[in-house]
């Protein structure tokens, strides 16, 4: 994993792409550059970990390019619970609870995230709590889907 150049991202990415993105839309185009100044780009390869369960859970990611797998490793091997792909967040629900992450996460190809730790997060409303409002409603929708996916995956004598 490597640290990228913000600037190298209107390269990749047009503007107007963050709109379409769930993480980002409805967001104001001056928020979601604060966001990328604020946060960390992240470039990963293929087969790359983003992190790992059991690590502490102190910043989330949002995918700019590409997918990721989140998974759990089983006596079976490895089972994908959700892929994450372009403009959706990873890593929430763990960093609002407060607890290490319950599963781990990997590249499926070339992938670049934007990591907002918790601390830019809390910082946010002051930039703009309106701005704040929209983006933490879009975090949480992607979270719900997560957690839906993880639900439709227990065995059906648990639900």
């Amino acid at each position: 994993m490597q640290t990228l150049d913000p600037a190298m991202l209107n390269d990749i990415l047009p503007a107007e792409a963050f709109q379409r993105m769930s993480a980002f839309g409805a967001l104001s185009d001056e928020f979601v550059e604060q966001l990328l100044t604020a946060g960390e780009l992240l470039g990963l390869t293929e087969g790359e970990q983003l992190y790992h369960r059991g690590e502490r859970a102190d910043c989330f990611y949002v995918v700019l390019k590409g997918c990721l797998e989140v998974y759990q490793d089983t006596e079976t091997g490895r089972e994908v619970i959700h892929t994450t792909c372009e403009g959706e967040s990873v890593g929430f629900a763990a960093m609002l609870a407060m607890r290490p992450r319950l599963f781990s996460s990997v590249a499926t190809g070339e992938c670049i995230v934007l990591k907002i730790p918790c601390q830019v997060l809390a910082s946010l409303p002051e930039l703009d709590s309106e701005q704040f409002g929209i983006f933490f409603i879009n975090l949480s929708r992607d979270m719900s889907r997560f957690m839906g996916d993880c639900i439709q995956r227990l065995p059906a004598a648990n639900i």
